[in-house]
């Protein structure tokens, strides 16, 4: 059996294959950056070094097993996997701001417009990755839910309600610092998140309609994307230019989320635990 494995470990190291891993990641790779991967390096050091006793017994547990995949499976699969898709349409779409910037740039537009508005259109590879995006986020974001709610051995999944579901459970020492949390960035993931009649842009995409990233203004002051479903230029966005500026703050958002509850998650599941066994 060694010599088997020591043969595909030789197999595995060779230039051949080596060249077809650096093939393969170069072309369909993505790696989070190194701040971007602390929160999941942290929850896989309190899974691994050393392994907690609960999740010795789910492990040694045919009935308790799925609990330990749903648990760590779910941070370090699917919310890190989901946050690598959102962060990799956030970029996508910075990119095609900028390529379309600068494109428009080398013409002299605003002698031919004088002081009218032109609009224009067919931003369809915009689109969708906006709408990529946009279901990327929501994604990441109820993963995280259904991660946190498999330590308390419950598949809800739902970051919308995530907070009423922890008030009803009676372990303050692992929920009260994750409602708190969850109160704080609720408000600022709206965008994602319906309330009562109020339809979300995730929603909006998902069930309802085709929701555009703008219509692209040109005029005297230069390029501007108007509308969309940040509704740039209206409301709340009346004085933003670019959507990378609006993106760039859901971004900062989610990132933060994601690092606050995995570290709140982990230190009070710690201190639950450590209360358990004294």
């Amino acid at each position: 059996m060694d010599d088997i494995f020591k043969k595909m470990a030789e197999s595995f190291f060779s230039p051949e294959i080596q060249g077809c891993v650096s093939v393969v990641e170069s072309i369909a790779g993505y790696k989070l950056s190194a701040s971007d991967r602390q929160p999941f390096l942290y929850f896989h050091n309190y899974l691994t070094n050393p392994q907690p006793d609960f999740i010795s017994e789910w492990r040694n547990d045919e009935t308790q097993e799925k609990w330990y995949h749903r648990f760590a499976n779910g941070i370090l699969g699917d919310v890190q996997n989901a946050f690598a898709c959102a962060l990799y349409h956030y970029e996508r779409l910075v990119a095609i701001e900028q390529s379309v910037m600068e494109g428009i740039e080398r013409h002299n537009y605003r002698r031919v417009i004088g002081n009218s508005t032109i609009g224009l259109g067919n931003t369809l590879v915009w689109d969708f990755e906006y709408q990529a995006f946009i279901l990327a986020f929501r994604r990441c974001l109820d993963y995280l839910a259904r991660a946190i709610c498999a330590y308390f051995k419950n598949d809800f999944h739902s970051f919308r309600k995530l907070g009423r579901f922890l008030e009803n459970l009676n372990r303050p020492v692992v929920t009260k610092p994750l409602i708190d949390l969850h109160r704080k960035y609720s408000t600022k993931f709206d965008f994602v998140l319906s309330d009562g009649n109020r339809k979300s842009v995730r929603d909006k995409i998902s069930h309802y309609e085709y929701v555009p990233v703008g219509c692209i203004n040109l005029s005297q002051r230069g390029f501007m994307l108007v509308g969309g479903g940040e509704e740039l230029g209206l409301g709340e966005n009346k004085g933003a230019i670019l959507l990378s500026e609006v993106l760039q703050n859901h971004v900062t958002n989610i990132r933060a989320c994601i690092q606050e509850l995995i570290t709140s998650y982990v230190d009070g599941i710690r201190v639950e635990q450590h209360e358990k066994n004294v």
